[in-house]
């Protein structure tokens, strides 16, 4: 995933993570999060500050607010991560809070995040991430280490482990790796400064790229991407692909796939949303069938396009993450959603109706 060329740079990041760095020194018992969608990148990343911690004495917990997907069941030690959910989970016994590789509250505690929120002081929040900057950074700009990197992994590295001239264990830099080759998509992504750098670190502490490498696809996905390209709208004149999923859709998928079909959307992603001649932007809505809707969107990493994010918050939606990739919600029909974000695209590509 790419990072949008129009982020504005974080403003002293050395004087954050020195604020950052003593509140975890004065700091006993630490809860980690991590983020939705759960991905190599916040699960590695999440493990190597576990171990950063553990070896400066602290008693650590790694959570999960969100359900582990099925494409995640083979990540080293993922049952390590504890999957809890908001409404009985303690954080009284936690001094700091640290979320991992994400932007906004809901990536971390769900829906309900406001109710979650008024369970602990805001000062008790850390935030690592490498996302465009969102309503975290808005709300506790003083302890949120955001920075233009290849990956939340990456900015773990650069300014918790090399300064210290840390020597991490071949396991933790196989973790690393994993959510190196993950966000990056095995560097098919733009470059970022030292990308290459951390990865030839990783490889000499120990990470493994032949088995880090070897991916394989569930049948599951196989199958749905062939349902989906067979349900895809191509419209041409916006070099848009669009996947409209209505509560019927969503319905006749959960009995094709199960209820959890959406872990096997990866491939479809991958491929018809941003490699499809003459289409340089994907997208999915969803019917979760609550009265919101799910968005994704992929966009090609090469050439002068628009923003997906900036035309979804224009058309009604909340929406983070990069240029190229990222998802968000809206509050309405799935009829309504779509016809606001072709409206807006329409706008923002100066086609008329």
């Amino acid at each position: 995933m790419t990072a949008s060329t129009n982020r504005k740079p974080i403003k002293n990041p050395g004087s954050i993570f020195s604020n950052i760095h003593a509140l975890i020194q004065q700091s006993k018992n630490i809860l980690i999060v991590i983020s939705r969608p759960v991905d190599p990148d916040t699960v590695g990343t999440a493990f190597a500050l576990e171990w950063l911690l553990t070896l400066a004495s602290k008693q650590v917990h790694v959570v999960s607010f969100t359900r582990i997907p099925s494409n995640m069941a083979d990540f080293p030690c993922i049952r390590r991560v504890d999957a809890a959910g908001t409404d009985s989970f303690s954080f009284s016994p936690y001094n700091l809070i640290i979320l991992i590789d994400g932007s906004s509250w809901d990536q971390f505690f769900g829906r309900n995040w406001k109710q979650t929120l008024k369970k602990f002081p805001a000062s008790k929040i850390i935030n690592l991430d490498h996302h465009d900057p969102g309503q975290i950074q808005m709300a506790v700009p003083e302890r949120c280490l955001v920075a233009e990197t290849s990956s939340t992994a990456q900015l773990l590295f650069d300014y918790f482990i090399r300064p210290f001239n840390l020597k991490l264990p071949p396991e933790i830099a196989h973790y690393l790796y994993l959510a190196l080759l993950y966000d990056t998509r095995m560097f098919k992504n733009e470059m970022f400064p030292g990308m290459y750098l951390f990865a030839h670190d990783l490889l000499t502490l120990g990470a493994d790229h032949l088995k880090a490498v070897d991916k394989s696809y569930d049948l599951k996905e196989i199958d749905f991407t062939v349902w989906a390209v067979e349900h895809t709208e191509f419209i041409p004149a916006l070099q848009l692909t669009m996947l409209v999923i209505d509560a019927g859709l969503n319905i006749e998928l959960q009995k094709k796939l199960g209820e959890n079909w959406m872990d096997f959307d990866g491939l479809y992603k991958e491929t018809i949303e941003r490699q499809i001649k003459g289409y340089n932007y994907g997208i999915i809505l969803i019917d979760n069938m609550d009265g919101t809707i799910r968005f994704g969107w992929r966009t090609r990493n090469f050439g002068n396009y628009i923003s997906i994010a900036e035309v979804a918050h224009r058309a009604g939606f909340s929406a983070g993450g990069h240029r190229n990739a990222g998802g968000g919600s809206f509050d309405g029909t799935i009829e309504h959603a779509k016809t606001s974000f072709l409206q807006e695209i329409r706008r923002a590509l100066n086609i008329e109706t």
